[in-house]
């Protein structure tokens, strides 16, 4: 596999060439699994001729037959053929020192230092044994310029690996004193840096060069005299690369995964170029950020265009789904798994922070789904709350509801834990279940509102009915002591039902004020019901004074009908009615219902005066709209009121009253009807011999005695006295309507009448026969 120059000799890296590289090699997939091997030292040092005989790369090497020239320009990247199952890249860098440059161009010397010293796991210096010692060899600067630009890096306290390489060993000059030359060396070119003033650690030995490196030294034969050797220490060295080798010079930590050892290069090398410390930690969270952004976006991608997300997000969004939680927590941890796959070797925080971004990023997406999810919830616990608190009764109604909602509260918990995609609860859930919460204080609120209606209506109506029948009663029949009657009914049904309230209401938990009002409430609908039935009463005033007018003047004392017979008094009667009625009326006039009237006495005595017949004697108090010494609330019907209830009264009465003095008038006329004493004196005188030939006839006697008994029968039925009362006409027609059906009853009655004399006499005359048949042979026997 050639090598590829990453960076040019203007110092430009190539991207896309570093890329197709760490692909080709299988570096990009490799994860930590790899090692990247740099090499630094002079110009035309066999720096290349090392590298391609340890590791078996292909690196362009000096021609000596050409002359000693720069060979390498820039940096160049291989992988190592020979080192392949371990991953193994090699970085030749351009040499220092070199004439092409220039004496004072070091720039590039030390940027590609720098490069190296952070991009690579061990730095490989190749130095002639001859250098090694020397004040201004080609030695010194390279150390110096490796030492100084390490102290560029922030490595959080990673010691850099440096193996040194002294090629062409002498045998007379053995490894270690070349080693601890080099070592006093480079203390002395450590110690003559000026170090940051920041850097210090607990220990006290901030700056010592073993805290910042791993000092390795090794070194070669010469290759032209000493092939062989040179191969087989070559492999050995090789051997050192190796991570099967226990005593391998590679780090136990690796910074930058393989995936990511593109961009990393690239960002290092941009910010040496721009000539800013490099901070490796602070890079390597950059680089482990910018990767796990990178599989942010690809994942959330494909993720949102995944069709078992799709089919997911449309059924969350049609129903609840009760493995909603299970199906998307399956999806998203698959999306985390492959995450986790993908930023596998990067920094452990980022991953942490950025897995926790990704779950919220594919939460993100489904979040539609999962609020309609969470929604569905939130309508399932409410209907059921609803439904169960919609069936609940008046009857410890506070404590069964409280239960419910509790229930519901639970059931919304669970549902949303099971489509959940998180252990955390959301914002968005809080929100809903305060949401919630307060739905259910709404609908707790109106079925509150709705019980408490339906028990105060039900309690307003059996009020209204406890209520009803004593008014309506009493104000029929009028008592002298109505309104004690009423007020005693009414400070008892009050009494009676706001102390049921509590027992109706208790249930409901409804705290003192609320109950109180319930009393006000029913207090105040039972007297606008009995303030009704009363002035229901008042306006049927014309029809209570008639009744209490006919009931006095049609009724005697013991509830017996009248009959108005020639010597009953009408006149006083109907006084008397008219008196009974103005009594009612007082009554009707005032209420007394809260509190007793006692100052009626002219109200009473103005009533009086509408019984006289005479106009001039009524009370000049019906000329005016209000009662002397009453209060004006308290008014049922004012004098003018009363006034034309009486006239209505009078003139619905009239007619029963003109039907009385019309009854009277005939029974005073059929008491008139007898003959006068004269004509019943000449009829005897001048009816003797009539009177006395009908009595020596006994037929015809029998007859009119027959007649006679007749006649009184069918008299008794028709009762000619009462059916005068009703007048004239009506007595004729009703007599004529009579007087068939009594012909006919009397005629029956007489006939069967006569029909048992004959067969009382039959059965008296048959024992008498017998006892004279017995009796005829004993006087015989006797003769």
């Amino acid at each position: 596999m050639s090598a590829v120059q990453i960076v040019n000799g203007e110092g430009s890296l190539d991207r896309s060439g570093l890329t197709s590289l760490l692909e080709s090699c299988g570096v990009e997939g490799a994860g930590l699994e790899y090692s990247l091997i740099a090499i630094m030292g002079p110009q035309s040092s066999g720096k290349s001729t090392l590298l391609n005989h340890v590791f078996g790369t292909s690196f362009r090497e000096m021609d000596a037959r050409s002359g000693r020239s720069q060979t390498t320009q820039g940096i160049w990247l291989a992988a190592s053929p020979k080192l392949s199952d371990d991953k193994t890249l090699v970085l030749d860098l351009e040499g220092t020192d070199g004439r092409e440059r220039g004496e004072d161009d070091t720039n590039f010397e030390r940027q590609s230092a720098l490069f190296a010293l952070a991009v690579s796991d061990v730095l490989l210096i190749n130095l002639w044994h001859h250098d090694v010692g020397r004040e201004h060899g080609s030695g010194k600067p390279l150390l110096k310029t490796i030492l100084q630009e390490n102290l560029k890096l922030f490595d959080s306290g990673k010691k850099k690996t440096l193996v040194f390489v002294i090629r062409d060993r002498s045998l007379k000059t053995p490894l270690e004193a070349l080693a601890k030359t080099l070592r006093e060396d480079l203390e002395k070119i450590w110690n003559g840096l000026s170090k940051p003033e920041n850097e210090g650690r607990d220990d006290g030995k901030a700056w010592e060069l073993d805290g910042h490196f791993d000092l390795i030294f090794t070194s070669l034969p010469n290759y032209e005299e000493k092939e062989e050797e040179f191969e087989a220490e070559a492999t050995l060295l090789r051997s050192k690369f190796k991570k099967s080798n226990e005593e391998n010079y590679l780090p136990s930590e690796k910074s930058v995964p393989g995936s990511a050892l593109s961009m990393s290069m690239d960002q290092i090398w941009s910010t040496i170029k721009e000539n800013k410390n490099l901070d490796l930690p602070a890079h390597r969270v950059m680089v482990a950020t910018v990767r796990c952004d990178q599989s942010i976006l690809e994942l959330s991608h494909d993720f949102s265009e995944n069709a078992e997300v799709k089919a997911l997000e449309d059924e969350a969004s049609a129903s609840l789904l009760g493995d909603y939680g299970s199906r998307c927590k399956g999806v998203v941890e698959t999306y985390l798994s492959r995450f986790d796959d993908l930023v596998e070797f990067f920094e452990d925080s980022v991953i942490a922070s950025k897995r926790l971004e990704l779950t919220e990023k594919l939460g993100q997406i489904m979040s539609g789904a999962t609020s309609a999810q969470n929604d569905f919830c939130r309508m399932d616990a409410l209907s059921f709350y609803g439904k169960e608190v919609g069936a609940l009764d008046k009857d410890k109604f506070a404590e069964r509801a409280a239960k419910v909602k509790s229930e519901s509260l639970e059931m919304f918990d669970t549902s949303v834990m099971n489509v959940s995609i998180t252990d955390e609860t959301p914002k968005e859930v809080e929100d809903l279940r305060v949401r919630l919460e307060g739905e259910i204080l709404a609908i707790y609120n109106a079925r509150i509102k709705d019980l408490k209606s339906l028990i105060m209506e039900s309690m307003k109506k059996v009020l209204s009915k406890a209520l009803y029948m004593p008014f309506t009663n009493t104000f029929e029949d009028l008592p002298e002591d109505t309104w004690g009657t009423l007020r005693s009914v009414k400070t008892k049904v009050m009494k009676e039902q706001c102390q049921s309230i509590e027992e109706e209401l208790g249930g409901l938990g409804l705290d003192a004020d609320n109950l109180e009002g319930c009393r006000e409430e029913l207090t105040s609908f039972g007297k606008e019901r009995y303030t009704s039935l009363i002035e229901e009463s008042v306006k049927s005033a014309p029809k209570i004074l008639k009744d209490k007018f006919v009931k006095s003047f049609c009724y005697d004392g013991k509830g017996t009908p009248r009959v108005w017979g020639p010597k009953v008094d009408v006149g006083a009667i109907n006084l008397d009615a008219k008196k009974e009625a103005a009594k009612a009326l007082c009554l009707l006039t005032v209420s007394q219902i809260e509190k007793e009237q006692k100052e009626l006495t002219k109200v009473e005595e103005a009533l009086d005066t509408l019984t006289s017949s005479e106009g001039s004697d009524l009370s000049p108090v019906f000329a005016s709209d209000s009662w002397p010494g009453v209060e004006k609330e308290c008014v049922l019907l004012d004098p003018m009121e009363c006034r034309s209830v009486w006239r209505q009264m009078e003139s619905e009465v009239s007619y029963t009253i003109s039907q009385a003095v019309t009854a009277h008038e005939a029974a005073k006329q059929a008491s008139n009807r007898g003959p006068p004493l004269w004509t019943i004196i000449a009829m005897v005188l001048l009816g003797w011999n009539e009177i006395m030939s009908v009595l020596y006839n006994p037929l015809l006697l029998i007859f009119l005695v027959l007649l006679f008994v007749f006649g009184r029968a069918v008299w008794l039925r028709i009762d000619i006295g009462s059916e005068l009362e009703k007048g004239f006409i009506p007595a004729l027609v009703s007599i004529s309507l009579k007087i068939t059906p009594i012909l006919i009853e009397v005629c029956q009655q007489f006939a069967w009448q006569v029909k048992e004399a004959i067969e009382k006499n039959a059965e008296a005359g048959k024992p008498k026969e017998k006892v004279a048949t017995n009796a005829t042979p004993t006087s015989k026997k006797d003769d």
